[in-house]
């Protein structure tokens, strides 16, 4: 089944939070029983929370409590930050990860009418839907999908996944219609020409994304998934230092945060595909790798998956 994909510029606006200022979006309409409590940060006593020292993190034995940012279009300039991934790249799993280290609940300019939308937020991600001043960090596609919001962010972290493992699950979420199931690893064998030409039509598509956000005209961070995984502490206290805008973390209650984060078992929004790092070699042919690396070489070089290619060069 083929994904739409898409090559406009973004032209993102951000939203009020108000129903009207998002027409056609149902997000904002959507109760929020997390937001509705009212235990909401403002932005700057959140960053300077994170940030405080002078030992602040030395009787830290616990993550902070989930909330919302108030949503207030007044007070201190939010520097929005925007996740930007191609599809099955772990977004998810980092969103988690920022939600737990920071306390804050992300967003996503999904349509949460669709299917798939619904069960991330069924499945406890809380923001799902909402662009507005009410989250700090949000998720897109975009341009491999537009999604249903515009908006505005200052800064992008890229995260980047493996082709082979990136293509492989969004076959298999393409083929299953779910987050978390696989098809058979017969069926690759089995639909074989299907595969060939999603493997085709996907590099294409892996290729241009990257590129589209890699020319972005903010700061953009680079982060792979694979590290997330292997190296979460230091992969995430980079990238934490990026979306704070400072240089170092030593001694403040987020550095903590990130300790205890990284203690714990890697968060789960829903169960994972079997196989997280380099676990689909087998699916691929040679001539699947020849042509995927050939066309994609300077960018597979660039986030260091070549040598996941170079037997077969």
């Amino acid at each position: 089944m083929p994904i739409e994909t898409l090559s406009s510029k973004v032209d993102a606006t951000r939203a009020k939070p108000e129903p009207q200022a998002r027409k056609g979006n149902i997000a904002l309409d959507v109760e929020r029983p997390l937001f509705e409590q009212g235990n909401n940060w403002d932005f700057q006593a959140l960053k300077n929370n994170l940030l405080e020292k002078s030992g602040a993190g030395a009787n830290i034995s616990a993550l902070p409590q989930l909330r919302f940012l108030d949503g207030l279009e007044g007070g201190t300039d939010l520097d929005s930050v925007v996740i930007a991934s191609y599809p099955r790249s772990g977004n998810t799993l980092l969103r988690a990860y920022l939600e737990k280290i920071t306390g804050l609940v992300s967003g996503s300019d999904c349509d949460i009418t669709k299917k798939l939308n619904q069960a991330l937020m069924h499945m406890g991600l809380a923001g799902e839907g909402l662009v507005d001043k009410r989250v700090w960090v949000v998720k897109t596609h975009y341009p491999e999908r537009y999604g249903k919001t515009k908006f505005f962010a200052e800064r992008c972290i890229l995260l980047v996944r493996s082709p082979l493992d990136s293509v492989t699950s969004l076959f298999n979420m393409v083929c299953s219609g779910t987050h978390d199931l696989s098809i058979a690893d017969l069926d690759f064998e089995k639909f074989q020409n299907h595969w060939a030409e999603f493997i085709q039509q996907e590099i294409t598509v892996w290729k241009d994304f990257h590129d589209f956000w890699l020319k972005a005209k903010i700061p953009v961070h680079i982060i792979r998934y694979e590290d997330i995984v292997l190296a979460p502490r230091p992969t995430l206290t980079e990238l934490i230092k990026f979306i704070l805008n400072v240089t170092s973390l030593e001694g403040t209650r987020v550095e903590k945060y990130i300790e205890l984060a990284c203690q714990e078992r890697a968060p789960e929004v829903y169960k994972p595909r079997k196989g997280r790092v380099n676990n689909n070699m087998q699916k691929f042919k040679s001539g699947h790798l020849d042509y995927m690396y050939n066309y994609a070489r300077e960018l597979i070089d660039r986030f260091g998956y070549n040598r996941l290619f170079e037997t077969f060069q």
